[in-house]
């Protein structure tokens, strides 16, 4: 296949793990997240995206005994791994760990006796442990069942979407979340292709997009399709947009929140929310009517996003396309 002689021309390795019993994900832009995040050291702290916890993990070590985080996932193994490594901050009370889509926010809050709190950060990268899992089914690298879930309790995953969408569908995720250019010709072709026999695994979509594409760009042209079925099959995007939305009425005056988003779509619902929330007048619909003075919900504290320094890509690879923004409550 294409995709073997090119990962095998460019000496990839995406599989370099260390000591995956203590490394479950590599965190991101830590260093300048938890830095801008914590305004209050006694406060309670919402870490949407617990993965292997490593921003959890820092915020709780700059807390003081007063301070608290509820950590949201809704992947059970990660909830398992850090339920296992974090046991010191569980028992002393500082670390509540729920199972929940980040949406949900303002439930999980109030199922704990909490309105408002003094952070919230969500890291919107797939972990690493995720990706390296064969059985997940989130990297083309694998040879296993076209999954995607980071919720494997949820019904619908990849296989389902791929097999069952229609034409028309497969398109309009392709391109919407995918930025495709391709995507009526591989739409096309996989419902060509299930026709004749069930798309179940990894290897068989990515031998559906060959056929589709020949060119030296086909590793992102698979990227892209297989961004749009993961955004697809987990919400991502209507999810973030809530998370944001939410945001606006659980944080307390001068408290932040932290986003870190992988790809334009996420960076771009980020900045626009950011921007148009931290605007102090609304727009005249006529040159004679002067524009209308209003109260801003937030400060923009990133007018351009924080990316991660040289020495950071260089040893955590996944962190180069990654871009924080940060926004504080008025």
């Amino acid at each position: 296949m294409l995709l073997r002689k090119f990962l095998k021309n460019n000496s990839i390795d995406f599989l370099n793990v260390e000591n995956k019993t203590t490394i479950y994900h590599k965190p991101v832009l830590l260093r300048e997240t938890i830095s801008n995040l914590i305004t209050d050291k006694n406060g309670i702290y919402v870490d949407c995206t617990l993965g292997g916890g490593g921003h959890t993990n820092e915020i709780l070590k700059q807390l003081s005994q007063n301070g608290k985080v509820i950590a949201i996932d809704r992947d059970e193994d990660a909830i398992k791994f850090v339920k296992t490594e974090f046991v010191y901050w569980i028992n002393k009370g500082q670390l509540i760990i729920v199972k929940s889509k980040f949406q949900n926010i303002v439930n999980v809050l109030n199922e704990n006796n909490i309105s408002k709190v003094n952070g919230v950060v969500a890291d919107l990268g797939v972990s690493s442990f995720q990706i390296e899992s064969s059985e997940r089914g989130f990297s083309y690298l694998h040879q296993s069942e076209l999954d995607m879930r980071m919720d494997k309790s949820q019904p619908i995953n990849a296989k389902d979407i791929v097999n069952n969408y229609s034409q028309e569908k497969l398109v309009e995720i392709f391109f919407k979340y995918g930025e495709e250019p391709f995507s009526k010709r591989i739409a096309r072709k996989i419902f060509e292709t299930r026709s004749i026999s069930k798309i179940e695994k990894v290897n068989d979509l990515i031998s559906v997009i060959e056929k589709c594409y020949k060119g030296k760009h086909l590793i992102k042209c698979i990227s892209r399709i297989f961004q749009a079925i993961r955004i697809e099959v987990n919400k991502e995007l209507d999810e973030l947009i809530n998370l944001l939305e939410f945001s606006k009425n659980i944080l307390l005056p001068k408290s932040r929140i932290a986003i870190i988003s992988y790809h334009s779509l996420e960076d771009r619902i980020v900045k626009q929310f950011f921007v148009n929330n931290s605007k102090n007048y609304e727009r005249s619909s006529h040159k004679l009517i002067p524009n209308k003075i209003i109260e801003p919900i937030f400060n923009l504290l990133t007018k351009k996003p924080i990316i991660p320094s040289e020495e950071e890509v260089k040893n955590n690879k996944r962190s180069r396309s990654a871009k924080l923004r940060i926004a504080e409550k008025n």
